[in-house]
């Protein structure tokens, strides 16, 4: 699924999301790109991944590049019931139950009975509110928020607000 990235009613990037289903596993993927102006110009290449097995998920990758720099490369995996973290060479285990739903998740999936979702950034669980226009919000522990809108159970728009810019998602059937 393609979407495109707006900004200030601006084209400023696009996102692609690919699920793959190979027997009780699920792989999940979004890569997207985008090129705008807030003082200077700013390129972020994002790459995430996930992959739940029987509805768990058993492994998440996060990737961002921002003009260039790494700033962000972390994993998560399933160890023996436990999740263990690795980010910049360093490990951390997590005591938490299994995942079932993280917020790459809620690009493929309506979340029609979920109350939080995993945050693989974050490392820990937000709650996921119903909002009265029919979206679904996420407010991060920073004030960041996220909306995702679902038509026919397809989410065909995000809204992404925090305190330098908002953008858009927007599905391109």
């Amino acid at each position: 699924m393609n979407y495109k990235i707006i900004r200030g009613g601006n084209d400023i990037g696009h996102l692609q999301l690919e699920k793959k289903i190979i027997g009780t596993k699920s792989n999940l993927m979004l890569t997207s790109e985008i090129k705008t102006h807030l003082l200077f110009l700013i390129t972020v290449l994002v790459k995430e991944s996930a992959i739940f097995e029987n509805g768990k998920l058993i492994y998440s990758s996060q990737f961002r590049k921002t003009n260039g720099a790494t700033k962000m490369d972390k994993q998560t995996l399933l160890v023996e019931d436990k999740y263990v973290v690795t980010e910049n060479g360093e490990k951390e285990k997590l005591n938490l139950p299994l995942i079932d739903c993280n917020v790459l998740s809620l690009y493929f999936k309506e979340p029609l009975t979920v109350k939080s979702v995993y945050s693989d950034k974050q490392q820990c669980y937000i709650n996921l509110t119903k909002m009265n226009d029919g979206g679904y919000k996420i407010k991060f522990a920073d004030g960041n928020t996220n909306s995702f809108y679902y038509q026919n159970g397809v989410c065909t728009k995000v809204k992404i607000n925090n305190p330098f810019y908002s953008i858009e998602i927007i599905h391109q059937p």
